[in-house]
């Protein structure tokens, strides 16, 4: 028994009973929940024959899912692909209707357009597209139309219709599309104009890395545009997020209208820095077309995005009449608002949600001073301490002393986090959070916190016998020092102007905790509380900064967990259990110190009990992918082909890629494929092989290659790449051999090649399918120096000393025949060289959902695959040129 606890027990200075942490545990989790269900509480939905016929403002979910219908269809449409036409003539006839009843003038186009564009998001690339679709109705406003057809002063409202390979997209983007188009159905209703045309852009190609928002700028209506409401998704249900923001004004506009908003400037900072892996139609608006506005997108359940669980039964009732009433609301206010007309520059302020309640904003040079004023304030509420129990020496000690803890029990929370997480690579299967989120509480978030209590209470114990102060004052001396480590921090981070929209990720908590400080210090002072009191008042006061934490927390949880599905890294888990670390430090600092009222007696019991429901947690076999969670597979059916100088094949291999997209995706295959009738092992006598041949399919474990040295012996492991962002993909997958995947029209040609001094141009015709991806790599000594697209020339990076140029193209809608693709590079070649090879050119076509090309053989390989494969699969052909 330590002196502390052996001293007579008195009103004020009552332990409370080490048992009560456990339902005081359970309280906080329970209030994660309720959090969670405050954030994502939504509207009930409202039938069409609820809406009088002349109501222009009140969107119906009956009536939006109606569209949704009319825009999915029944499959995936990949632009390019012949069922994206059909979808795209459907969508046309649906806007058609709707303008042909409407009261107010709209104009409709099929806008088809060829364009080129040099992005740097990931890998820098040329994308060019051909023939891309946009369906595109103009609901007219008092600005109207100019002479020249181009449109007065307008408001864009972007989403896309287009989809992944075996997705149907029903809230990527399909969702969003279904509520524009009931959005410009109410608005048609309206008997006056608003003063600014409204567009409402339905893109016929984002997932074609952006390209219809770009083809649309060339579009005659795009040339007045005053804001874009961007609308996207990456996950499903919940509601939607702003999370960039490039024109203020329209943010104030959508606080205003929309009756529980959801924003957070924390998501701007992860794009901008490339910590989220993907991006939305809103770089094309910002970077290229100067245009200023919103970007909103849903962000739970993203484990169904880019699945085949994209589907609109899986959309939760409500979502889509929250979606609709948001739209309509900030699409009308910002149609009358006249100030949107005067041009400002892109500027970006602080902002966040707080619950989904409310939001608050305000700009970066008041950013600064709000976080000024908030650290300074908890510097204030140490000071506050030590006025109350006296400037002494002692004092100082002990808070220098409570600071050395509070590292003591973070560091060892953290160890013991990396122990178990290090236990769970070696001893169980990774990524089992991806089916059920809560684990990531047991896995780290338990371990954490019984070890960080045990050791506060440990060091608390030695300095408890060097100085008599009683619980609550100690709890107040901790809490004390959490908030001057908080305001340190933030006094720090403002020296940083890029951290202004994260900044409040601190200050909010700290502000909430100053303010109760007052009450709880000062109480603990007069020590006219017992502990019980203590801690009811400290929970009671802290209750906001833990709310907003625990949001924060599981907001980003949603986002974190569904890419390590597709992040192909080798241990997402250590990836995972560093940012839960950090969550759940965030989180307990806003209640840090409670744990001193709490009795030693019997806390060993306690602590050991969490953590043995924790281990015991652990080390059940809960299984990643269950339910609606889909293991993600690209699978591409391949032939390479590797040409000499005089086009004649040297080399030829075909077979199936199976990329690598998680740390368990490659075993799952390989696994399915070994234990299936096609596996035959190599030892297999040749008559019992030639028995078996008439079968069809057999793959022997020689047939299987693991990529690895390939990838650093050419380029893009001279394997097929449809995007260059899934090249990160291919080290680490295997490829199986077996009969090429069914021939389609594919080649590339030099038409010419001229040389003039030290310059020689080299004219090239691409022929292939809807996608191709085109990659050119001089030799040591040649020097790329201009080409017929329209920006400049830029590498696309260096590989072996030599930088390569990447172009992806697309016929982005379908026609029987593609035309072909002509373009030209100029090469500066010393002399000497013009007589020998110039440059190596590989030229990728691809065929991106065509389940009726399938041959026999990779039926076959894909019938083995267990259910829980969300299987993606491409028709690939990559021939290797040298000119």
């Amino acid at each position: 028994m330590t002196e502390e606890d052996s001293k007579p027990k008195s009103a004020t200075r009552t332990r409370v009973p080490s048992l009560f942490l456990i339902p005081l545990l359970g309280f906080f989790l329970l209030f994660a929940y309720f959090t969670i269900l405050i954030e994502d509480e939504l509207p009930t939905p409202i039938k069409e024959r609820d809406i009088p016929s002349s109501d222009s403002r009140t969107v119906s979910e009956e009536s939006a899912k109606k569209y949704l219908d009319e825009i999915l269809g029944d499959g995936p449409r990949v632009a390019g692909a012949k069922y994206h036409y059909t979808k795209t003539k459907d969508l046309k006839k649906l806007v058609d209707n709707i303008a042909s009843t409407s009261n107010l003038p709209i104009h409709t186009d099929w806008q088809l357009v060829d364009g080129n564009f040099w992005i740097a998001f990931g890998t820098p690339i040329v994308q060019v597209y051909q023939n891309l679709s946009n369906i595109v109705a103009v609901l007219e406003g008092e600005s109207g139309f100019n002479a020249d057809g181009t449109a007065g002063t307008s408001i864009l409202v972007n989403a896309h219709y287009d989809s992944v390979p075996f997705s149907i997209g029903a809230s990527d983007d399909g969702l969003f599309c279904g509520a524009m188009v009931e959005t410009l159905e109410k608005l048609s209703r309206r008997k006056r104009k608003l003063k600014h045309n409204i567009i409402f852009l339905i893109n016929g190609a984002e997932e074609n890395a952006l390209q219809a928002s770009h083809g649309f700028l060339s579009h005659p209506w795009a040339k007045n545009v005053i804001g874009v409401i961007n609308l996207d998704a990456a996950g499903m249900n919940g509601r939607p997020s702003v999370f960039q923001v490039t024109d203020p004004r329209v943010l104030d506009v959508y606080k205003k209208t929309t009756l529980r908003p959801i924003a957070q400037g924390l998501g701007e900072f992860l794009f901008t820095y490339g910590i989220i892996p993907s991006d939305t139609d809103f770089r094309i608006w910002r970077d290229y077309g100067k245009i200023n506005g919103l970007d909103i997108a849903f962000v739970k359940w993203g484990n169904t995005y880019h699945t085949r669980n994209d589907r609109p039964d899986l959309i939760k009732e409500g979502v889509m009449q929250n979606a609709a009433d948001l739209l309509i609301g900030l699409t009308r206010a910002l149609g009358d608002d006249e100030d949107l007309a005067i041009e400002q520059p892109a500027s970006t302020v602080v902002y966040f949600d707080v619950l989904g309640l409310y939001i608050i904003s305000y700009t970066r040079d008041v950013a600064v001073t709000v976080d000024i004023v908030v650290g300074s304030m908890g510097l204030l509420s140490v000071v506050y301490f030590l006025w109350l129990f006296g400037f002494k020496r002692e004092t100082v000690i002990e808070l220098i002393w409570s600071a050395v803890s509070h590292l003591l029990c973070i560091v060892s929370g953290l160890l013991v986090v990396v122990a178990f997480t290090l236990i769970m690579l070696n001893f169980t299967k990774q990524m089992r959070y991806m089916s059920a989120h809560w684990l990531v509480v047991p896995f780290y978030w338990l371990p954490y916190l019984v070890t960080s209590v045990g050791v506060s209470h440990a060091f608390d114990s030695w300095r408890s016998s060097k100085i008599d102060y009683d619980r609550p004052i100690r709890t107040a001396q901790a809490m004390t020092t959490t908030r001057l480590l908080m305001a340190i921090i933030l006094l720090w981070t403002c020296c940083a102007a890029e951290t202004a929209n994260i900044r409040y990720l601190l200050a909010i908590p700290l502000l909430g905790m100053s303010i109760g400080s007052v009450i709880t210090t000062s109480l603990a002072r007069c020590r006219c509380l017992s502990a019980w009191q203590v801690l009811v008042l400290e929970v009671i006061l802290h209750l906001p900064a833990t709310m907003f934490a625990f949001s924060l927390a599981t907001r980003l949880n949603c986002l974190a967990i569904p890419i390590m599905g597709r992040s192909a890294s080798d241990s997402p888990d250590l990836i995972i259990a560093a940012f839960n670390a950090f969550l759940v430090i965030y989180v307990a600092s806003t209640v840090s110190g409670i744990e001193l009222l709490f009795s030693r007696k019997g806390l060993t019991g306690v602590l050991a009990g969490v953590l043995i429901v924790s281990v015991g947690i652990i080390f059940f076999p809960f299984h990643p992918y269950r339910g609606d969670v889909t293991q993600r597979h690209y699978f591409t059916h391949s032939q390479v082909t590797t040409y000499n100088a005089s086009r004649a094949p040297i080399e030829r291999f075909t077979g199936t890629l199976i990329a690598k997209t998680d740390a368990l995706n490659v075993d799952s295959a390989l696994t399915a494929i070994r234990s299936s009738p096609l596996f035959v092992h190599d030892r297999s006598h040749s008559r019992e092989m030639n028995s078996l041949s008439h079968k069809g399919l057999q793959i022997r474990s020689s047939d299987i290659k693991i990529i690895d040295e390939e990838c650093d012996d050419y380029l893009y492991c001279n394997l097929p790449l449809y995007r260059p962002g899934f090249s990160r993909l291919n080290r680490g997958g295997i490829f199986i051999n077996m009969k090429p995947p069914a021939q389609f029209p594919h080649s590339l040609s030099l038409d010419r090649r001229s040389c003039v001094g030290n310059l020689c141009t080299l004219q090239f015709t691409m022929r292939g399918n809807a996608h191709n991806l085109i990659s050119i790599w001089p030799v040591q000594g040649v020097e790329l120096t201009d080409w017929s697209f329209s920006d400049p020339v830029k590498d696309s990076g260096v590989v072996r000393n030599r930088p390569v140029y990447t172009v992806v193209h697309s016929a982005a809608t379908y026609s029987e025949t593609f035309a072909p693709f002509v373009f030209s590079v100029t090469l500066k070649v010393p002399p000497p060289l013009q007589s020998g090879l110039l440059v190596d050119v590989s030229h990728h076509s691809h065929k991106a959902f065509h389940p009726e090309d399938f041959t026999e053989e990779y039926k076959q390989l894909l019938a083995v695959m267990p259910d829980y494969m969300n299987i993606a699969t491409f028709l690939s052909f990559r021939n290797n040129y040298v000119f």
